[in-house]
């Protein structure tokens, strides 16, 4: 009975991960080449119901089921991790919102932060991954590549102050670009997460830590 419910649980995990992923999908693209259209798509709404979902499926399971070892670990790392899941999905508003105020400005260009979108966003996805298919060395292999984002994250600040101090940015480009690139770093900490609560639910370690 409990594994049937569980698995209930991992179903809708997925299906609020390709949510989120769609949604970041879409926000990033508007950078680019903002489109209307795609920015009135992205609603996190739907993500926010799955969120509550989940919290509220697992509250019944640990309260009326009293799962133990491998079982507890699993529902408690999934109510950890939705939250992760969920942050994922608000940061995909905050680039669409940024996107759009970007559309009314002297636009620069700044080749590390395309870099960054195409990391982090696999990154991402690839912590969905590692929680569907149970796989502890993909969750292993996210959370090393954070130190790839935090450099890439320290270069394009670099780069922003000095494409501002050559006058190369308007000050508003640089500002909102800025917050792009910090919204980015937040995202791969969130895969970050999902891939730490990932590995807690199959081995009882979290941060090199045994919890149980």
């Amino acid at each position: 009975m409990i594994e049937k419910e569980i698995d209930h649980l991992k179903q809708i995990i997925i299906k609020m991960s390709e949510c989120v992923l769609d949604n970041l999908s879409k926000a990033m693209m508007l950078y680019k080449n903002y489109d209307e259209n795609i920015a009135s798509l992205i609603n996190d709404d739907v993500v926010d119901l799955q969120e509550r979902l989940v919290e509220e499926m697992s509250l019944d399971i640990l309260v009326k089921m009293r799962p133990y070892a491998s079982d507890l670990r699993c529902v408690s790392g999934i109510l950890k991790l939705v939250s992760d899941l969920e942050r994922i999905g608000d940061h995909a508003e905050d680039l669409r919102d940024l996107a759009f105020k970007f559309n009314d400005l002297k636009r620069g260009e700044c080749i590390i932060l395309n870099e960054m979108k195409d990391k982090a966003f696999l990154m991402v996805k690839d912590s969905i991954k590692a929680f569907i298919d149970e796989d502890v060395n993909l969750a292993s292999d996210v959370i090393k590549r954070d130190d790839i984002i935090d450099e890439l994250f320290d270069n394009a600040i670099n780069r922003i102050i000095k494409h501002l101090d050559d006058s190369d940015y308007t000050n508003s480009f640089a500002v909102y670009t800025t917050l792009v690139v910090k919204y980015i770093e937040r995202i791969a900490d969130h895969a970050v997460n999902i891939a730490e609560w990932v590995i807690y639910i199959k081995k009882g370690y979290h941060k090199d830590r045994m919890i149980f």
